[in-house]
């Protein structure tokens, strides 16, 4: 049996995993990534403890079983710094949370480059005048690009076409980094790494029972669509994302769709990029944690049995734009909020009013891909750690027009990249459970409520507000 080690490198945490070639999950580690926040706009996390975070969980899975390739999925569009001649990590690391750039976004779209401040654009640009005079050998990545440097020991410096895509400096054929862009936000290319395939070696691991090829690295939300049998996916993990290959060799449209989803590269086959679009919310899961924060849950696992004692008629419409209003509107600025509040509201009614949002937003995402592409889509796919929560997920089905099929695994970014790396078809893939919706007569109500709050919610930080791509 051929077994795949693949890396799963999250906003707050890292997992290991052994993958057969059968698709079976053999073993799996996992380990926690600090993410440092400072007020509303600083997110930052430690390059090198990640990188030794991921060396030691291989080294651990290596005692396991040993394995025979190494792959890597990835949170996208953050951004590192680090030396060119030895793989050491200068500065923290900045999250795609982080919007320190947003000012530097508004003064380009007025030069004509439309660059979010979640792209990895204007942090490479920050990193690279914040820590560049110091070394003249900097350069900058995004995380697959980091973890393939250092993995290999300093050996292979590249990126591959899905983690490029979004970091807003990539022209149109998906492969090759754009000379306008890069020259609009001040970045020489030499501090970039080049753009490879998908599944492309990217130098050797050396694990504790030999020398492994890292193989494939691939962004996160493009391995989970790799790893679902429907043709479309929604992954409801620290933010909401829902995505459909369409196989297009060119963009569908140059920034956003009318329904507010923007292209991204799917995947790569010979030496193309193949592109399909995305709709985008900024906070499922971690509007979760915001929960565990303000002490109404000890943990995202008490967030459905605490949910379940609530009381119908006292379930407050919660949009959860904890930082900022993604797809269909678009707002960086907006800002949750909570509306018909009652006197029987509890703990118990917010934490399940919440849940309702995420799967409000949810529900939208889907239906903008659905617009965007023109595609009938015939399933969408559910995956990550809030869909496994049973409120959301029937929610959601409630919500949409076509059937919801769960992941067998909220981790099929892990089979996805394994499934690739052993090229494997779709059809090898384990075939998920279709889910049952919830209350529709009560979701189609309580979502007229939540748009009518999403309203409220608009322009509460409004020099963010301002900021568009």
């Amino acid at each position: 049996m051929e077994r795949v080690a693949v890396l799963d490198v999250g906003s707050s945490s890292l997992r290991a995993s052994l993958v057969g070639d059968d698709l079976a999950i053999l073993a799996s580690l996992s380990a926690k990534l600090n993410l440092e926040r400072q007020g509303a706009t600083l997110v930052t996390f430690d390059p090198m403890h990640m990188l030794e975070t991921a060396k030691e969980l291989l080294d651990q899975l290596s005692a396991v079983r040993s394995y025979h390739r190494l792959a890597i999925t990835n949170q996208r569009a953050s951004a590192v710094a680090f030396r060119r001649s030895r793989p050491i990590a200068i500065g923290p690391g900045i999250s795609w949370e982080d919007l320190r750039t947003a000012s530097q976004c508004l003064g380009l779209a007025r030069a004509g480059a439309a660059l979010a401040p979640n792209q990895s654009a204007t942090k490479f640009a920050w990193l690279i005048n914040e820590y560049g005079h110091q070394h003249p050998d900097l350069v900058v990545g995004t995380i697959d690009t980091w973890l393939t440097f250092g993995l290999s020991a300093g050996a292979v410096f590249s990126t591959d076409a899905t983690n490029a895509a979004m970091t807003g400096l990539v022209d149109t054929t998906g492969m090759r980094w754009s000379a306008t862009d890069l020259e609009l936000v001040g970045l020489n290319p030499d501090v970039l790494a080049p753009i490879v395939e998908v599944v492309h070696e990217r130098g050797e691991y050396l694990a504790p029972h030999g020398r492994v090829p890292i193989t494939t690295t691939i962004a996160d939300q493009q391995a989970s669509l790799a790893g679902q049998r429907s043709e479309a996916k929604l992954t409801l993990g620290t933010s909401a994302v829902a995505d459909i290959d369409l196989a297009e060799p060119a963009p569908r449209f140059s920034r956003r769709g009318p329904s507010g989803t923007f292209p991204i590269v799917t995947g790569t086959t010979m030496g193309r990029a193949t592109f399909g679009i995305e709709a985008f919310w900024m906070n499922a899961g971690s509007a979760i944690a915001w929960l565990e924060h303000q002490g109404l849950l000890r943990g995202a696992w008490e967030a459905e049995p605490v949910a379940r004692a609530a009381i119908a008629s006292a379930i407050p419409t919660v949009v959860p734009a904890h930082s900022g209003i993604g797809a269909p509107v678009w707002d960086f600025g907006g800002r949750c909020a909570i509306t018909d509040l009652r006197g029987t509201t509890g703990r118990a009614e917010i934490v399940h009013g919440l849940l309702l949002g995420i799967a409000c937003a949810a529900a939208d995402l889907v239906e903008a891909i659905a617009h965007d592409s023109g595609v009938t889509i015939a399933s969408i796919g559910l995956d990550g750690k809030v869909a496994s929560n049973r409120i959301v997920a029937r929610a959601l089905a409630a919500l949409t027009t076509m059937p919801v099929i769960a992941s067998p695994t909220p981790e099929a970014t892990t089979l996805g990249a394994a499934r690739l790396t052993l090229a494997l078809p779709k059809e090898a893939l384990p075939a998920g459970t279709l889910v049952e919706p919830g209350d529709v007569t009560f979701m189609s109500e309580y979502h007229q409520r939540y748009r009518r709050a999403l309203e409220l919610a608009k322009e509460a930080l409004p020099a963010l507000s301002r900021v568009s791509f």
